[in-house]
């Protein structure tokens, strides 16, 4: 899938879309980055100060493919690292790489370089770390919510579950001590699959 947006940007890039892609374009060709910024025409400070902001760029950077499947899951890793670093919880971290908390650990048991990396900078950010926050809990709004959000089509559990701001373990757990929650449960993600069937259909 090609997404000329980064993945994350915590800070307004100074880039504008067109030359941000033309840049993307050259460097994936091979050209060094001196040689790309002076056929972009653009400041060479101000790209290098874009950078950190912009997985995809970065990645480019090192003559790849950023809109790979494999190059995003790497950039979502970077960032995953980058936020722990600065002490964000875990779970946060891995909300803003845009993936789930089991995702991160499914990665680190696939790959134990990640993993290493993961507990590396864990330790190094013990002493400032955020502290633990109280849980949030599955409220009354939230359930509502969170069967609108499955009932639309547009969510799952796990995508449903991080806007929330739940771990999809507070979820799951309700389903198994809950029957009455896991039947409208498995409602809601019914009726969201037709209506992503119905949505189909419209389109052809």
């Amino acid at each position: 899938m090609r997404d000329d947006q980064p993945f994350i940007s915590l800070t307004a890039t100074q880039l504008k879309p067109e030359i941000r892609a033309m840049l993307i374009e050259r460097l994936r060709e091979g050209d060094s980055l001196d040689v790309a910024v002076e056929h972009c025409g653009v400041d060479l400070q101000g790209v290098l100060d874009t950078i950190p902001y912009d997985p995809q760029l970065a990645i480019a950077l090192m003559a790849r493919d950023p809109y790979s499947r494999a190059e995003h899951e790497i950039a979502q890793r970077g960032i995953y690292l980058g936020q722990l670093a600065l002490g964000v919880r875990a779970v946060d971290a891995a909300r803003a790489a845009g993936v789930t908390a089991s995702r991160i650990r499914k990665w680190g048991d696939k790959d134990p370089y990640f993993g290493r990396a993961c507990q590396a900078v864990a330790r190094y950010t013990q002493e400032f770390a955020a502290p633990m926050r109280r849980r949030t809990r599955l409220t009354s709004a939230r359930t509502t919510r969170l069967f609108e959000m499955l009932e639309s089509g547009q969510y799952n559990v796990s995508k449903a579950s991080m806007e929330l701001g739940l771990g999809e373990s507070e979820v799951y757990g309700k389903k198994q001590r809950d029957p009455e929650f896991a039947a409208r449960l498995e409602q809601a993600q019914a009726r969201g699959q037709a209506a992503l069937e119905a949505a189909a259909s419209a389109d052809t």
